[in-house]
């Protein structure tokens, strides 16, 4: 717990301000460092006249209390929280029963096992929450929908729990309004030792401010889902990639949820985005090559290895055998995720609608082309296109304005030609959730877009289809008369039309520098007019990426008036104004010196036809193109007013001065990489908040967005203003498991969402926090930053709640007439003074009075506790120290804030330049003339050391004004250069299918069940147990078996021929592939003593021989070959099988469990559910098996030493001799025990595989008459064939002797 001490000498004046916030007046609070061992870092930084006052602490334990009167706690963002129990019902014991006897088989012990459940309620924090989010338990994240959770949001009106009520009776339960709090019904106590585990939740608490909201939660109607790749990244049920035997990988589970990336994802959306009611879908091809007449666009893959057999890979009736590949970098990763299968594009539509979200369908190009593509560059003529360029760069083989260009000509008509396809609706047929093209042998643009209308009227439909998207470089390609890429356009959204019908929305997201026109060689054509005019063209598509900004570091570039670039006055200034609307910059070395030439039409005073911004004046005017600088008098088909426009895509990076380009991202592997202008490329949440803010308080206003006569809706429709972009792949997972996905350390600087919209403004939690006091009196309009989360778990006041905040983002809290103002720091001057302007005072000794402190009391080193923002909720630490220190001594703080880990390393280094700086201290008298500048303003005064700043931190009002003021830098409050680390969080293993084989096996001990099967299950990776349900229909399952262990199983790579039993197979090694697990070598005695004992078959549960193997030799990574066997042991002799290459292994070892199953089922089919035990046997992890099992236990051997011999008389004698499947090892017996209930055996006379004769005989010896071999017809060679009989099985495995008369 820090110790802050804060400046409190507002007595002086005896006025306070601030209805008990804060209790100050005329001066400045916050500005502590920390302090260690009791005492301030630096006492100076405060002022003169302190108090200590102690902050939050965090909270590392997170233990869930039940303790009456304790405080409910405030959340602000996103934050972990262990809460409070408030409810809680007593135990509810269940027993189950297990053993016992039977009839038909063997007595067991009778076994109870108890378990517990227990139904709670849990406080979380004061109300109203958007969301919980994840949950864990002991510390755990747990899968959420494992939970029977209500969550009760903390709202004014919300009723009781329906449970609670139940148990405590009608109208006795409260229904705890303005708490939020979680009720838990029926927690299973087994997984957590019976016992009631530590709980705690991941809390989202928006802006609570009435009327306007200013978080993304509530502004934000409409987002872009990415990343528009991966193979299964849109499926909403598990996809599993199947390997070898057990070998199996979930492709779209990766974080603790356990539930699919896109459920967990879009849940995450829904319920943190409260306004968006739209989502544009986006799912890409790829194009590979930017001249158009060379460019196919595919979908592709990331491999071609592994399929997964509940959703095999396809799209357009191209299969993954059949697919290109997606490039992969030099680390050997794909550089982007392969298109989604159409089934998961179907699975993702049906998602998106059941949530509540209208679809925009968004077919998106992807240009892969890597370094070294030797392809001719059409805007260069180079032999090397740029490294994944962007789609509006395709254009004709030679870009227009390039010498040889075929711009304006037939040849550029064929090359669009080429392009777009030939593809026609006819062309696609629908089956199933796919759907298969017999149309051209072409991978073109026609065949991408009614590929995808066509899977979208499978899907059921949509609201809206775009017909493509920002091909700026296409729409602007001229041939022989007119744009043909253009008219292609028209005709593709006619085809696109008659498949999705008028209930659909049907447009063309055009990028911002294209959907106006287009100006060549000192023309202006309105070129895209035809498009928008057409009737099947419902909405004018913008990706808007327009400039909101101009703004340099520095105070004195053309902006520096507004303060600062967070100023919402100076971004909605810019929405309609400033460069592209006022003013362009006509050279590069203008734009450097911000020379900004006016935008203005003096022929024909159409100033809106050269502005990209004037929206409005496009949108309402008729347009005339003009052509060597006269207007045609005639207009285009365009009729002003006439459809509304979407921002299907807009927003900007989380970048320093992002505003200035949005359209800029960071992405090392792609040409288009690059910063905004004059950004330092440090990480910015804020900018982006202020930008979406921005535009969407401007385009809400009805004075900028007028309505349309024709349709009458406003011009610009801000609930599909489509915000770029929320990640189907889920946060935190995403960026944080970069062995999954390679794209994570782009996600700090980037476009994303996810993980930044439950983030708040910093002037509106201070704005709620001095509400909560009755504080209403207050300026934030100067208070900058983005809060990710907070937590004031002991409520003492808003004084305390604030100075956290305060010591973290640097911000001032003054008195002005009455009115507190919050202002973050900046070290700029209000006034710069010379001492001539200061004014005489007797209390100084001199004009300006400077003191500095002795080094020895400033802390040279300071380390800060926080929350991690992007991971658990862990506490971590940053230390600051300067080059020079020497002490060992560190000032040590907590703050209960989320914070990322460069932010806490930024402010660690700014309070420690602070407290250097702060040194330096100075008392100086200002005259009346100068009484409106005090505490908190920074002012310039000149010394003979030249200029210093100091800002003010106590101020005396008498016949002059005392300051008391401290040095600062201004440059102490430019943010570091701080890397934006990721902290890797390990793959999360998903429960994926086992792999189970059942194996109906002889006696191999003579203690097992039997008639009972084995079973054996592995995989890759093993979630810890696996378990067996059964019924004897598919419902109503029981738990039969858990398997603790995984079995080792492997797949025969070679042949492995029959041979014969009791003697050592000395022939061809057998090679075998493991899934998981070793095979040793052993002695020829461990051999015989029951050592490396393995089945080996077709997979059928009845079918296995029994070997062993003396050696085995690893040849390749979890490969060994096996040689020196012992075959056709426990009496699978019998078998005489040869096994094939792609047969199974398994090791019989304790592994193995022998499945409960009762005599009289023998024979019956039955019904199996297998997989990982801590999932339920409905989870899609869990396999399906019907198997009726023999009881391959009660089967007799086949007889030995079978011969037959010729009889004088021509009789043929045989004789056989007896084996048993019980206790046949002894030596010590005269003969092996019977076995069975009487002995009988079977005797068959078979010829051409035709039974001739069967007999049952009681000796271990037969005769076959002359007269029986005339009978039946026996001439030339045939076969006897002997079994054992039992009376529970039947006949055993046949001994066969072939017999040649």
């Amino acid at each position: 717990m820090a110790t802050i001490v804060l400046s409190a000498a507002g007595a002086a004046i005896g006025a306070s301000v601030g209805g008990g916030v804060l209790g100050l007046s005329s001066v400045v609070i916050g500005r502590a460092i920390g302090a260690t061992l009791g005492r301030a870092i630096d006492q100076r930084l405060m002022g003169a006249g302190s108090q200590t006052v102690e902050t939050g602490r965090v909270e590392r334990f997170r233990l869930t209390g039940a303790s009456e009167g304790a405080p409910v706690a405030q959340i602000y963002g996103r934050m972990r929280v262990g809460g409070q129990v408030i409810w809680a019902t007593e135990f509810q014991e269940n027993v189950a029963t297990s053993g016992g006897g039977g009839k038909g088989t063997p007595s067991a012990p009778t076994v109870k096992q108890y378990s517990y459940s227990v139904s709670l309620a849990v406080a979380l924090c004061e109300g109203e929450i958007s969301r919980v989010g994840r949950v864990w338990a002991d510390g755990t994240e747990i899968d959420v929908s494992t939970l029977n959770m209500r969550v009760y949001a903390g709202t004014e009106n919300q009723l009781p729990d329906p449970k609670m009520e139940a148990v405590e009776g009608t109208g006795d339960v409260p229904a705890y309004r303005g708490i939020a709090y979680v009720v838990l019904e029926d927690v299973d106590l087994t997984p957590f030792g019976n016992r009631v585990p530590q709980f705690t939740f991941e809390v989202m608490r928006p802006d609570q401010a009435e009327g306007q909201k200013s978080d993304l939660t509530h502004l934000i109607e409409a987002v872009a889902m990415i990343p528009g790749t991966g193979e299964y990244a849109l499926a909403t049920t598990p996809v599993y990639l199947q390997g070898g035997a057990g070998d199996v990988s979930a492709s779209n589970v990766n974080s603790a949820s356990g539930q699919p990336d896109f459920t967990t994802s879009l849940t995450a959306m829904s319920q943190e985005l409260k306004s968006c009611r739209s989502t544009s879908l986006v799912v890409s091809w790829f194009g590979d090559d930017l001249r158009c007449g060379f460019c196919q666009l595919q979908p592709k893959v990331e491999q071609a290895e592994a399929d997964a057999s509940n959703m095999p890979w396809s799209v357009s009736g191209v299969s993954r055998g059949s697919a290109s590949l997606v490039p992969r970098d030099a680390d050997d990763r794909s550089v982007y995720g392969g298109t989604p299968t159409d089934q998961s594009v179907v699975q993702a539509i049906h998602a998106l609608h059941d949530a509540g979200q209208e679809v925009v369908f968004y077919p998106f190009i992807l240009m892969d082309q890597l370094s070294g593509n030797g392809l001719v560059d059409p805007w260069t003529g180079e032999l090397e296109q740029p490294t994944l360029p962007w789609r509006g760069r395709i254009t004709t083989s030679l870009a227009p304005g390039i010498l040889g260009t075929t711009d304006g000509t037939a040849s550029a008509d064929a090359e669009v030609a080429a392009f777009l396809g030939t593809a026609q609706a006819t062309d696609f047929t629908a089956s199933g959730s796919t759907v298969s093209y017999t149309g051209p042998a072409e991978f073109s643009y026609r065949r991408m877009i009614l590929h995808y209308a066509h899977l979208c009227a499978l899907a059921g439909g949509v609201e809206a289809f775009c017909i493509g998207s920002e091909m700026r470089s296409l729409t602007r390609i001229r041939g022989a008369a007119g744009f043909p890429a253009v008219d292609a356009l028209v005709q593709l959204a006619a085809d696109v039309r008659g498949i999705l019908g008028t209930q659909c929305k049907i447009g063309y997201a055009a990028d911002w520098s294209e959907y106006f026109g287009h100006q060549a060689e000192g023309n202006l054509y309105y070129n895209l007019d035809p498009l928008w005019a057409d009737a099947n063209i419902d909405f004018i598509g913008i990706d808007n990426y327009m400039p909101l900004s101009d703004w340099r570091d520095g105070d004195d570039h053309a902006d520096a008036g507004y303060g600062a670039i967070y100023n919402l006055e100076y971004l909605k200034a810019n929405i309609e104004g400033g460069e592209g609307y006022d003013w362009y910059y006509a050279f590069d070395e203008h734009d450097k010196a911000q020379i900004r030439t006016p935008i203005v039409d003096g022929t024909y005073g159409e100033d809106w036809v050269w502005r990209y911004k004037d929206i409005r004046g496009w949108w309402q005017n008729d347009h005339h193109e003009r052509v060597g600088g006269v207007r045609n008098e005639t207009s285009t088909a365009w009729v002003p007013g006439s459809k509304p426009i979407w921002f299907t895509e807009m927003g900007c990076a989380a970048i320093d001065k992002a505003t200035n380009q949005p359209n800029k991202f960071l992405d090392a592997k792609s040409s288009e990489s690059a910063l905004p202008k004059y950004s330092s490329g440090g990480r910015d949440d804020f900018i982006q908040l202020q930008y979406v803010r921005a535009m969407t308080e401007y385009w809400k206003d009805e004075s900028h967005n007028p309505m349309s006569d024709i349709y009458g809706g406003p011009m610009i429709d801000m609930s599909r203003a489509h915000v770029w972009a929320w990640d189907g792949r889920p946060y935190p997972a995403f960026p944080a498991v970069a062995s999954v996905w390679s794209d994570g350390d782009n996600y700090a600087r980037g476009h994303w969402l996810n993980g930044r919209s439950t983030s708040r403004s910093l002037a509106d939690v201070v704005t709620e926090i001095c509400a909560r006091s009755g504080v209403y009196e207050l300026d934030v309009s100067e208070l900058w930053g983005v809060l990710r989360g907070y937590s004031v778990s002991d409520i003492s006041g808003a004084r305390s709640a604030l100075q956290p905040l305060m010591l973290a983002f640097g911000f001032e809290a003054i008195e002005r007439e009455g009115r507190l103002i919050f202002r973050s720091r900046d070290g700029k001057a209000k006034v710069a003074l010379s001492e001539d302007q200061m004014a005489v005072s007797d209390e100084l000794d001199g004009v300006l009075e400077r003191t500095r402190a002795p080094e020895a009391e400033v802390a040279g080193r300071v380390k800060l506790t926080f929350v991690d923002a992007d991971g658990d909720y862990a506490a971590r630490a940053e230390e600051a120290m300067f080059p020079d220190e020497q002490s060992r001594l560190v000032s040590q703080s907590e703050l209960p804030l989320a914070l990322t880990r460069s932010e806490g390393r930024q402010v660690v280094e700014r309070w420690l330049a602070e407290s250097r700086v702060a040194r330096d201290t100075a008392r100086f008298s200002l005259p009346p003339s100068l009484f409106s500048y005090g505490a908190g303003d920074v002012i310039t005064v000149t010394t003979e050391d030249g200029a210093l700043r100091y800002r003010v931190d106590h101020a005396t009002f008498g016949d002059l004004q005392q300051i008391e003021a401290v040095r600062v830098e201004q440059e102490i409050y430019v943010p570091s250069d701080a890397v934006e680390d990721i902290i890797e969080a390990k793959p999360f293993a998903a429960p994926v299918p086992v792999y189970p084989l059942f194996l109906d096996l002889p006696l191999l001990t003579g203690d097992e069940t039997p008639h009972a099967p084995h079973v054996a299950v592995t995989a890759n990776p093993w979630p810890g147990s696996a378990a067996v349900y059964g019924s004897a229909s598919d419902s109503g399952y029981e738990l039969n078996t858990l398997l603790p262990t995984w079995a080792t199983i492997g797949v025969t790579q070679t042949a492995l021929e029959s041979a014969e039993p009791a003697v050592w197979d000395r022939g061809a090694a057998l090679r075998v592939k493991l899934t998981k697990g070793e095979l040793a070598s052993v002695g020829l005695i461990d051999v015989l003593n029951g050592a490396n004992v393995a089945a080996i078959g077709d997979g059928s549960s009845g079918n296995w021989e029994v070997f062993q193997f003396a050696t085995a030799e690893l040849v390749a990574p979890q490969t060994y070959d096996l040689s020196l066997r012992l075959r056709g042991q426990v009496g699978t002799d019998g078998l005489m099988a040869s096994w094939p290459a792609g047969s199974r292994f398994v090791l019989l070892n304790s592994a193995l469990r022998q499945i409960d199953i009762a005599q009289s089922a023998r024979g019956l089919a039955r019904h199996y559910r297998i997989g990982p035990s801590q999932r339920g046997y409905d989870d899609p992890s869990y396999q399906h098996l019907v198997e009726a099992f023999d009881g391959i236990g009660l089967r007799p051997y086949a007889p030995a030493h079978l011969k037959a011999q010729m009889a004088l008389s021509g009789d043929t004698e045989l004789t056989w001799v007896r084996r048993t499947r019980i206790d046949g090892d002894s030596w010590q017996s005269v003969d092996v025990p019977l076995g069975e209930a009487s002995e009988l055996y079977v005797v068959r006379v078979v010829q051409g595989g035709s039974i001739l004769r069967a007999s049952v005989v009681a000796a271990p010896n037969w005769s076959y008459s002359v007269s029986q071999k005339t009978s039946d017809g026996v001439t030339g060679a045939y076969e006897i064939h002997v079994a054992q009989m039992s009376e529970s099985f039947g006949p055993g495995l046949f001994q066969r002797i072939e017999i040649n008369e």
